[in-house]
């Protein structure tokens, strides 16, 4: 029987012959995000458990919490963003931890919930744990009259997963909100760690530590207020673990950047069989 000639396409499973099928679409991705930000200090033991091998803890085990209103443009279907804002817009809601890798200090996303299987995917690309779930933030629209024209005195955000809500976060405004250039921060460079277990016996695992630096950042101006954060443990999460961490300040801003598929390898640990 003679075979059929074909091809496959798409920058992302599942692959087909038009690729139209593909899950995320092809880099870069330009991206903004309205984001309330929480950080916490947990001990450096406690933030150890997040991260992947290769990086350590800092500043006493210094996270944050980020939840936010995303749009996702790709660079290769500019006018999805009309046509199918579906496929652009997602809420997304990221615990990550300042991290040390030798001397270089990053940012590590360990754990990101998401609403949107494309987005999903992206992360099992990059090396982004992401998971499904309900997020939702206030949403701050100045012709609201509940508003008067300006910010409500506290915006909140949640998640929940499998009919259990994980994350509550808050920023109050009301105890004399300061505003600041720039979002207190350090490090530029983004450490992702990209897992895929083996399927068989022939066939190696990945296990790689990487780092991505975002392009064309642009932030806002940056409200700064009192944050409020609390976890709550679910069967498959672990995030009791941060129970009784130190909450810090809320923060308020507006952030666009370019993704694109420019991620170096810091260390491959495939060949170490590190779990």
């Amino acid at each position: 029987m003679k075979s059929i000639e074909r091809r496959v396409a798409g920058f992302s499973t599942p692959r087909t012959a038009t690729g139209r099928s593909a899950l995320v679409q092809p880099l870069p991705h330009y991206i903004s995000v309205d984001a309330l930000h929480v950080t916490f200090r947990c001990g450096e033991e406690n933030a150890a458990n997040f991260l992947p091998p290769g990086l350590e803890p800092v500043d006493g085990g210094l996270g944050w919490v980020m939840i936010g209103e995303l749009t996702k443009v790709s660079a290769s279907d500019p006018d999805q963003v009309w046509r199918n804002p579906e496929r652009c817009n997602y809420n997304e809601c990221v615990l990550g931890f300042y991290a040390r890798y030798g001397q270089k200090v990053g940012r590590y996303s360990a754990l990101v919930w998401v609403d949107r299987d494309w987005s999903l995917v992206m992360g099992q690309i990059f090396g982004w744990g992401k998971r499904l779930a309900n997020v939702s933030r206030t949403r701050v629209h100045e012709m609201n009259p509940a508003f008067g024209g300006a910010l409500p005195p506290k915006v909140g955000g949640t998640v929940e997963r499998n009919g259990v809500r994980i994350i509550s976060a808050a920023v109050d405004l009301r105890a004399g909100a300061e505003e600041l250039d720039r979002l207190p921060d350090f490090g530029s460079t983004t450490y992702l760690y990209r897992y895929l277990g083996s399927p068989g016996p022939d066939i190696p695992e990945v296990n790689l530590l990487m780092e991505l630096k975002l392009g064309d950042v642009r932030m806002s101006k940056v409200l700064k207020g009192k944050g409020e954060l609390s976890f709550q443990g679910s069967e498959d999460e672990e995030l009791d673990l941060l129970n009784g961490a130190e909450i810090l300040d809320g923060y308020l801003y507006k952030r666009g950047w370019t993704t694109d598929a420019k991620a170096t390898l810091v260390r491959d640990f495939s060949a170490d069989s590190v779990a």
